[in-house]
């Protein structure tokens, strides 16, 4: 059961990678299509601003996931480093049980919040709202993934060591 919870995890998570570099594409060719045409063209593309808006904030969540699973996130170690092995492994799971939880409230009220505001849409795209608000449940969901696939990892871990 470990390695599927791994293997489902690395999937998703080379899915949001993949994702991730299309949205940074998209926002970067917008960004620079908008200066083009604001000092080039003596125009300004009404819809840019929104769209690079809702586009950052899919960066946000999937970057998010994407950091966890990759151990990137900052973190201070200073007062983690004074403990002993034991003490870092149950601190570890311990953070990971509190991710697992906060990155489930983040899903299912993400969720909520989508269907909420399904009916209304935005100002210049005409797309309802539920589009860039999906991006905290689907960032909530990644990380759960990503951090339940660590739990495990972490009590095998703590198990392994005890029988040694």
């Amino acid at each position: 059961m470990n390695r599927i919870i791994f293997n489902i995890s690395n999937k998703l998570n080379k899915g949001a990678e993949y994702l991730l570099m299309l949205l940074m594409i998209t926002i970067s060719l917008l960004i620079f299509t908008q200066v083009i045409f604001r000092y080039v063209f003596n125009y300004s593309l009404y819809w840019s601003e929104e769209l690079g808006r809702y586009t950052l904030i899919w960066i946000t969540f999937l970057g998010a996931s994407v950091g966890f699973k990759r151990k990137a996130h900052v973190g201070v170690d200073f007062l983690y480093n004074a403990f002993n092995n034991r003490a870092k492994m149950f601190l570890t799971i311990l953070t990971d049980i509190l991710l697992l939880g906060l990155s489930l409230i983040l899903c299912i009220y993400g969720t909520r919040l989508a269907k909420f505001v399904h009916i209304q849409t935005s100002a210049a795209l005409l797309i309802p709202m539920s589009i860039p608000f999906a991006s905290i449940a689907v960032g909530g969901f990644l990380t759960s993934v990503h951090s339940f696939s660590s739990l495990i990892d972490n009590i095998s871990n703590l198990k392994n060591r005890r029988r040694k």
